[in-house]
């Protein structure tokens, strides 16, 4: 999450391509990293952990519907079309990972 969270701060052109164009790319982009920065942090103290936990699993949630519609879209931002089936598997993956990290941690 602090890797991703890094990206969306200093590299956020790096993540316009899954933003749908109705949106402002840069603030989208900007503004979910800061959600990822606190998961990242909150993760590293066990007092915090378990809320970071289920916020990794609503974070991961919320960002499948883009992932899901980058996969059926004409020009996906994930190529090629393997990875971006790849893509989604993993995000239930990372969901999984987080409700285990809340279960554990509550």
């Amino acid at each position: 999450m602090l890797g991703g969270a890094f990206g969306h701060f200093f590299f956020p052109d790096k993540f316009y391509a899954i933003v749908p164009d109705f949106l402002p790319k840069k603030e989208v982009v900007l503004l979910s990293g800061i959600p990822e920065l606190l998961i990242g942090l909150g993760v590293l103290w066990p007092r915090t952990r378990a809320i970071a936990g289920i916020g990794f699993t609503v974070l991961c949630l919320a960002f499948l519907p883009l992932h899901l519609w980058d996969l059926v879209r004409e020009n996906p931002a994930i190529t090629p079309h393997s990875a971006a089936i790849i893509r989604v598997l993993v995000q239930f993956i990372l969901m999984w990972i987080g409700w285990t990290v809340w279960k554990r941690w509550r």
